[in-house]
């Protein structure tokens, strides 16, 4: 060959390279600018009313205190703004409430519908006395406009109702969509605190002073992080621990992975792009050395069950091949907790929270496909208590 025609093959070929790294480019610019705008939409925007009201509105004030060694448990607060949190206070047969004047109106008496919701801050205090039938409240006005609660340990939901309500003041656009999440019966947080071991501790003290702000909660000695936080923190520990290394986080479309995270009665959705969308890293993956943890909200929702999981695995899952994760807890200097496991710190908790989100919000509660058919018994149903 000559050096001519050979000059002019190599000629060639660098401008097919160059046109080649020109359309890939241009292909790369569809993909990612302009393919997306003809997607389902469904495929990019969030599965329901209920998945954006609890990433949104709930996460970011309900707080969430470190393991406190002498009880070995976490307090949950929810912080209440008027205006804008959806209140009710609902009497049972276990509970009576009675209201300041003016405020009767508030209270949907035992089986009266529909139920009545508030955005105006209102909150329960016990008192003394006790009926037969159970506890008494009362209704009062904190003239404030921001309170806290007693929240709940449970994280897999929050309160939903999407029919038979009414709300007497709707404030913002959130409070006229078909469906809302509402605390429920809000009792008022309050704590003492003392010293010991010549530091200020805490705890919750019915007769205590209430949580004067948002400041005041999240500084020394209570130290609370907000639900969103800890999932945020949750999400990178996962990512730096290398979780996904071993474990998937997708239901494929294959049978047995409905049934595995479902049950042959009630099959578990396959994943889709929309259950992700409030996450900044996803983690889909493709080894199975574990289980699968799409749907871990669902089928793990015990605290305990996770707490001596991370700490020794094999004592949950015989035969189990993934490590104890023990820097997840600290050790109780002064010997006073009462289980074998150390203190899970905010790294516990943190996944915690993370892994508790898988599964349990693509649908509202009322729509959910392991409900069973007895809603009054989610938790039962799904822990196999029943």
């Amino acid at each position: 060959m000559s050096q001519k025609s050979f000059m002019g093959s190599v000629e060639l070929s660098a401008v097919l390279s160059v046109i080649g790294i020109i359309l890939l480019f241009l292909t790369s610019i569809l993909v990612v600018l302009v393919a997306p705008q003809h997607v389902d939409k469904s495929w990019v925007e969030p599965t329901s009313s209920y998945q954006v009201q609890i990433y949104e509105l709930a996460d970011p004030n309900v707080f969430i205190s470190g393991m406190r060694p002498d009880t070995q448990e976490v307090e949950v607060v929810n912080r209440l703004v008027s205006g804008e949190s959806l209140l009710a206070f609902q009497e049972s047969k276990t509970l009576k409430i009675k209201a300041e004047e003016g405020l009767e109106s508030y209270v949907t008496k035992e089986g009266e519908k529909p139920l009545k919701l508030t955005s105006r801050l209102l909150l329960l205090r016990p008192l003394d006395e006790k009926g037969a039938s159970g506890e008494t409240f009362e209704l009062f006005d904190p003239k404030k406009e921001e309170a806290f609660s007693i929240g709940s340990p449970d994280v897999v939901l929050e309160n939903w109702v999407d029919k038979d309500f009414v709300v007497l003041d709707p404030k913002n656009p959130w409070h006229e969509v078909s469906g809302v999440i509402y605390k429920s019966n809000p009792v008022e947080y309050r704590v003492s605190t003392y010293i010991e071991a010549g530091r200020k501790v805490w705890k919750y003290d019915p007769s205590g002073e209430p949580i004067a702000s948002l400041d005041t909660l999240k500084e020394a000695p209570y130290s609370f992080l907000s639900r969103k936080e800890l999932i945020q923190e949750g999400e990178h520990v996962y990512q730096i621990e290398g979780c996904w290394y071993c474990h998937t986080d997708q239901t494929r479309t294959l049978v047995q992975d409905l049934v595995l995270n479902g049950s042959d009665s009630f099959p578990s959705p396959p994943s889709s792009a929309n259950e992700y969308i409030y996450q900044e890293v996803t983690f889909p993956g493709t080894k199975r050395n574990g289980p699968d943890l799409s749907r871990t909200g669902i089928k793990r929702p015990s605290r305990d069950w996770h707490k001596a999981h991370f700490w020794a695995p094999k004592t949950q899952s015989k035969g189990s091949i993934m490590p104890a994760f023990r820097h997840f807890f600290d050790f109780d200097p002064r010997g006073t907790g009462r289980k074998t496991v150390g203190v899970p710190n905010y790294k516990f908790e943190a996944i915690f929270q993370y892994l508790m989100t898988k599964g349990t919000r693509i649908t509202p509660p009322t729509e959910a496909w392991w409900i069973g058919k007895d809603p009054v018994h989610t938790l039962e149903i799904i822990e196999g208590r029943r």
